[in-house]
């Protein structure tokens, strides 16, 4: 058995080592057109703040890891295409420029996904940046270390958007944060969360420029020197594009199936519309559990999961079947830990489903400790079956963790009712007996006579 993994990062590596471990003599081939892999792109914002010292650290692989693991690895290789007719791929060499041709038995695709970029007058301009590799952190880092680069413009208020604003914001720079939409993260959170970060934001001295468009990018000798929006023009040494990322699937059109967004389409063992393909990572669609569809969910958690999946199957056929997802996500900026699962309200409502929902705050431990720390809950639950299909929480303190239940929940098909007799233990340490969590759907059934 010949395996070829095209993308060695998250979902790639996952996959050879998965590959290795169940099979030692199967031929392991692994393509990448980075000279590095397994890169945390999600520890980007710890590195340019300065919280992570050594970037070493954010990688958890190495090309050397993986050959002496047997496993034959090609770095600044880029594959052309895919011959899925006689189970080929067409790769070139981008230090050497030749092209060859490579045959597999199962094809494992990894190809990630990349940011979106707009054709706006001015945006290849010297100090305008996106942010995914290591090598853009890299820039990102050196600009934030340097004291004559003073404002920095980042366009586009996504996850990595915002990390980088509080990264910024901590070396002291003047921060302008640009986004299309209104309020920032709106697709993971509801308003009472993102306003709580917001508020902190402002107070920080970053300045938010929600329902902005960005027109184009000033320069003076192709180098940056303004972010002009439909509303207001404003100063920048520096611009981070972070709009978004979209499935890296050009070289896949009419060979496989991909859905209207160019995602590749798999079945719940991972396998494309040709039984010999596999795909995983941010390059696939898969199922969502809340939303009970497939749906894009480019997470880095989803691509060692995925990984996993398409490596047993590869070698088992159906030995290893997908759960399905639920998008647990989380971000702690600006002194507030916040985690979502599911769908939000915000989504809910976009996809017309017929849903009610609890917005509770209660303290996280009994008022007669020292110390206690409010924390807001939102539960979603679908009106007609009363299952969970979304939750979100915030705070100073960190309940983040609290999702992982959720997210359970939402998998198993936890109803609303269920939830005040989940067993969860009680220590005043950590707790109340009914707390933030089961507290809400005692209110809801009209039970919380812990009410004040």
């Amino acid at each position: 058995m010949k395996v070829i993994v095209v993308g060695t990062n998250h979902a790639g590596t996952t996959a050879v080592r998965t590959l290795r471990r169940l099979d030692p003599k199967a031929e392991i081939v692994t393509y990448d057109k980075n000279n590095n892999i397994s890169f945390l792109g999600c520890g980007i914002a710890l590195w340019v703040s300065g919280e992570v010292k050594d970037p070493k650290g954010l990688f958890y692989a190495s090309p050397e890891i993986l050959q002496s693991e047997g496993i034959k690895v090609n770095m600044e290789h880029e594959v052309l295409s895919v011959d899925n007719k006689s189970q080929k791929i067409r790769v070139k060499d981008l230090k050497t420029g030749k092209e060859f041709d490579d045959n597999y038995d199962k094809l494992i695709l990894a190809i990630g996904s990349w940011p979106i970029i707009t054709n706006i007058e001015g945006i290849n301009q010297e100090g305008v940046h996106i942010v995914k590799w290591y090598q853009h952190g890299e820039l990102v880092k050196k600009a934030n270390d340097d004291k004559n680069i003073k404002n920095v413009v980042v366009c586009g208020a996504g996850y990595i958007g915002v990390e980088l604003v509080d990264a910024f914001h901590q070396k002291g720079k003047n921060v302008t944060l640009v986004d299309i939409l209104d309020r920032i993260m709106p697709r993971y959170y509801d308003k009472p969360f993102t306003d709580k970060v917001e508020n902190a934001m402002r107070e920080a001295g970053v300045n938010l420029r929600g329902g902005e468009k960005v027109i184009k990018f000033e320069g003076n000798n192709n180098k940056v020197t303004k972010v002009v929006t439909d509303k207001g023009s404003y100063d920048a040494d520096l611009v981070i594009w972070s709009v978004g990322f979209k499935p890296s699937t050009e070289i896949l059109n009419g060979v496989i199936d991909l859905d209207k967004n160019a995602a590749i389409m798999v079945d719940q063992y991972m396998r494309t519309s040709d039984p010999n393909i596999f795909a995983i990572g941010d390059c696939v669609e898969v199922y969502d559990n809340a939303k009970k569809a497939p749906a894009y969910i480019a997470l880095a958690t989803n691509a060692v999961r995925t990984g996993v999946i398409a490596a047993v199957n590869a070698l088992k056929p159906e030995g290893l079947a997908s759960p399905g997802f639920q998008g647990s996500n989380a971000i702690n900026v600006f002194g507030w830990a916040l985690a979502s699962t599911g769908v939000t309200e915000t989504v809910a409502k976009d996809l017309g489903f017929d849903y009610e929902q609890i917005t509770f705050t209660d303290n996280d431990r009994p008022e007669f400790m020292e110390s206690y720390q409010e924390v807001l809950i939102k539960i979603l639950w679908d009106k007609k079956t009363r299952k969970i299909i979304g939750a979100q929480v915030g705070s100073v303190a960190n309940h983040t963790e609290v999702m992982y239940m959720f997210s359970l929940a939402i998998m198993k098909g936890v109803t609303i009712d269920e939830l005040p007799l989940v067993d969860i233990f009680f220590l005043p340490h950590f707790n109340k007996p009914y707390n933030f969590i089961t507290l809400p759907a005692l209110e809801v059934l009209g039970l919380n006579y812990f009410k004040k």
